[in-house]
């Protein structure tokens, strides 16, 4: 089949994997100048296990705030009126977050973490695709939690097959020897088989082995619309209409533009946050694994010789300097606190990012048929872009070549949400 693919993230690249490994004629439709430039530039770089992320499914946030009190900064800042929509939304995730349980969300996130660890096993099997990747995770406590808080959140754990080690203060500083000594720490919870790494490198290595066996990226090629064809979809460019048998949206936060002409509309809302990119100037005293730290809703990872920090959460908020520089200060204080003098921000460049993740109510992706013949829906996937990945993209090729598919494809659909 001839496919188009709209969007060069790392969902739309990782899909165009998927399909032309199944044989497929692709071709991609970025906007942007370049590959990977909106959701897929800085984000955190947690890819395993996705349930741990802070700012992932709504089931599992609650069991991570082990009864802690937080700054403004660590929770979902949302601006605007009572009736404004950016309200509206936040209201509605409220809701979901407090009827859904672990039971509803947790199977389709396991199927699909799963299947995106193997497939992302595959690539690198086929094809040695340098991602920096770093595996271990640490979430370190800087007081103790409740009995109750901590055995809910080691019971989800648990029920997720995710495997922890409890840990005292000393433990956890021969785990992480560059701790700050003067920080108060009552212990940690070590995930020693979790996995970051660099999403953006390991998509543009992706891209570049694509291309090399025929894949067809046009950048600056906004798709302006879609509508079917005889038995294909017609894409709108700017210079005119091609025709092919079938089109995936990958396009994060544009999504809506081209499924709203059609009477289709994801109850999605672009959450924005933030990361900082940093040289490591002392080896000696830099994290060895990915932190998290849960009293902030900050998680710490390793790109190479670089560290990236990122958290924040906003809704309804335009960009401006007073906010960049205030989350600047929030991530870089924070890094200092847990590991002081492994970067000299004064020195080194300090790479600043915002960039919206497309999150629907549920915080699980949106993955399936989008009620328009031909059209197929890879998006909104919340703080899971880079770690659902290639479980995605298989999932997608699966229902676009007519196979059963590794994961419910109820779970994904867009019908879920309505």
């Amino acid at each position: 089949m001839k496919i188009a693919i709209v969007g060069a993230g790392i969902a739309g690249i990782a899909t165009a994997f998927e399909l032309m490994e199944a044989g497929n004629e692709v071709s991609i439709f970025e906007q942007h100048r370049a590959a990977g430039e909106e959701a897929s530039f800085a984000p955190s770089g947690l890819m395993w296990p996705c349930a741990i992320n802070p700012w992932g499914a709504t089931a599992f946030q609650q069991a991570l705030q082990l009864g802690m009190s937080r700054p403004a900064f660590a929770e979902l800042q949302v601006q605007g009126s009572v009736l404004s929509s950016p309200r509206r939304w936040a209201r509605r995730q409220q809701g979901i977050a407090k009827k859904l349980r672990d039971r509803e969300t947790l199977p389709a996130l396991q199927s699909l973490e799963l299947l995106a660890m193997q497939r992302m096993q595959h690539v690198q099997e086929m094809l040695e695709i340098n991602g920096q990747f770093s595996q271990g995770l640490l979430l370190p406590l800087r007081k103790e939690p409740s009995a109750a808080a901590l055995y809910e959140l080691t019971r989800r754990l648990s029920a997720a097959h995710i495997d922890y080690q409890r840990c005292d203060e000393a433990q956890t500083r021969a785990i992480e020897p560059g701790l700050a000594t003067e920080i108060q720490i009552a212990g940690a919870l070590h995930l020693p088989e979790a996995w970051s790494g660099n999403g953006r490198l390991f998509s543009q290595g992706l891209l570049q082995a694509l291309q090399a066996h025929g894949l067809q990226l046009h950048t600056q090629q906004p798709v302006s619309g879609i509508q079917s064809a005889g038995q294909g979809v017609r894409v709108q460019l700017t210079a005119g209409t091609q025709d092919f048998d079938a089109v995936v949206l990958c396009a994060g936060a544009h999504t809506n533009q081209l499924l709203r002409p059609h009477h289709v509309q994801l109850p999605s809302a672009p959450i924005y946050s933030y990361s900082a990119s940093i040289q490591i100037s002392e080896e000696s005293l830099a994290p060895r694994r990915a932190i998290i730290d849960l009293e902030n809703n900050m998680i710490l990872t390793r790109q190479g010789s670089r560290l990236r920090i990122s958290g924040g959460a906003e809704l309804g908020y335009a960009d401006s300097p007073e906010r960049s520089d205030d989350a600047r200060h929030a991530l870089i204080s924070v890094l200092l606190e847990w590991f002081p003098g492994c970067i000299q921000p004064s020195q080194s460049i300090l790479q600043m990012w915002r960039g919206a993740r497309l999150t629907v109510p549920d915080g699980l992706p949106v993955v399936g048929a989008s009620g328009i013949p031909g059209v197929w829906l890879n998006t909104a996937h919340g703080g899971y872009g880079w770690g659902l990945s290639m479980g995605c993209a298989h999932h997608v090729r699966q229902l676009v070549m007519g196979q059963s598919t590794s994961t419910a494809p109820e779970a994904l659909d867009l019908h879920r949400l309505r």
